[in-house]
């Protein structure tokens, strides 16, 4: 492995993670969020536990990475959107349990997965660029 390409495209999978959750749940979905308000965390509180939402994106692109370079890695920007598509599956499939569950309205689970679906293609992208494979050596 790679431990430098490794690290540079774990930071910056963070980085995009980190924006994009900021963009799609901080201003795209605000409205959503006030019209079920009585679902989540007081603002104050949830701002209280900012370090949590940190450490769990911080997780997602570490995971990303990981799983990248342990068996997509030869295959570039391709292989990371790929790799961005089967996770997002994942994550709507877990969502469906959740909406089972939870009350939740199902238009705000739909623009999770939409934005899920952005979020996981563009990480792939990066980290796939980042990995991409060597170029061939000609003599």
């Amino acid at each position: 492995m790679n431990w430098k390409k490794f690290f540079i495209a774990f930071v910056a999978a963070f980085i995009f993670i980190f924006l994009w959750g900021w963009i799609h749940n901080g201003v795209l979905l605000k409205d959503i969020y006030a019209q079920t308000q009585s679902l989540w965390r007081p603002r104050a509180e949830t701002m209280s536990l900012f370090h949590w939402i940190i450490l769990g994106q911080a997780g997602l692109a570490l995971v990303f990475v990981m799983i990248y370079g342990s068996g997509f890695a030869g295959g570039g920007v391709a292989a990371g959107i790929k790799l961005g598509i089967m996770l997002e599956l994942l994550a709507i499939s877990m969502r469906f349990m959740i909406y089972a569950t939870q009350p939740l309205p199902a238009e705000l689970l739909v623009l999770w997965s939409i934005g899920g679906f952005i979020e996981m293609i563009v990480t792939g992208a990066i980290v796939g660029a980042i990995y991409k494979p060597a170029a061939a050596q000609t003599s």
